[in-house]
């Protein structure tokens, strides 16, 4: 991938439409990680929140681990901890585009997309407990949430509120950062559709986080390709 584009792009036979993660292409400096845009889900949302880097101009310079021609591994897995803290939401919409209904019993998911040092793709989540009939301004307390970062350059955080129903739970919104671009304290969060819009009901809707990243300073080692 120093010398040759690489393009990559869901299996022909996935007649169904889903789409793989694209994080592990973007670790290995895959120029091209095609995706279906038609089907929304966690691979689609970790895509737009990649690309919004730059001014969401659609280029990402590759990070100067794959652009240099050499690795870096280091000897520990775990050089740092990422905390998030959920905190609450504001104004959010109903599934859907409904306008009227029931009130919603939100929760939030967070996850954590990284590579480890063997190439492969790793994933770790968590929820919050549920907040019964409060779509306007649901408080959550001491949700807090700890995950390891490997690969600080490709580690990609997903958040994801949902209104729990019975039967399966109904897709509310989500916001999906690079753990390179995440800033520390608290922040308010701009959540979007399953189409990557923030307008409409979405104009207030957000989620209000602290986040902080704990460094673990270890020795490494580099191996020339």
């Amino acid at each position: 991938n120093w010398n040759h584009l690489s393009r990559i792009y869901p299996k022909g036979l996935r007649l169904n439409s889903k789409n793989y993660s694209p994080v592990l292409a973007w670790s290995m400096g895959c120029q091209f990680a095609a995706l279906n845009f038609q089907s929304p889900g966690n691979p689609l949302f970790i895509n737009n929140g990649f690309f919004r880097q730059n001014g969401n101009c659609g280029y990402v310079l590759k990070p100067k681990e794959v652009r240099s021609g050499k690795f870096i591994i280091p000897d520990r897995y775990l050089y740092s901890t990422l905390t998030i803290e959920v905190i609450s939401c504001s104004y959010l919409p109903k599934p859907k585009g409904k306008k009227r209904g029931e009130c919603i019993d939100p929760y939030v998911e967070v996850q954590v997309f990284d590579v480890d040092n063997e190439g492969k793709e790793v994933s770790k989540g968590y929820k919050t407990k549920i907040v019964q009939d409060n779509g306007l301004f649901p408080v959550w307390e001491k949700e807090i949430f700890k995950f390891p970062i490997l690969n600080t350059h490709v580690a990609m955080l997903l958040l994801t509120v949902w209104d729990k129903d019975f039967g399966s739970d109904d897709f509310i919104a989500a916001a999906s950062i690079p753990i390179s671009c995440l800033k520390q304290g608290y922040r308010h969060v701009r959540i979007r559709d399953s189409n990557n819009t923030n307008f409409g009901p979405f104009d207030f809707a957000s989620l209000f986080i602290k986040s902080h990243i704990e460094e673990v300073h270890c020795s490494s080692r580099s191996l020339r390709a």
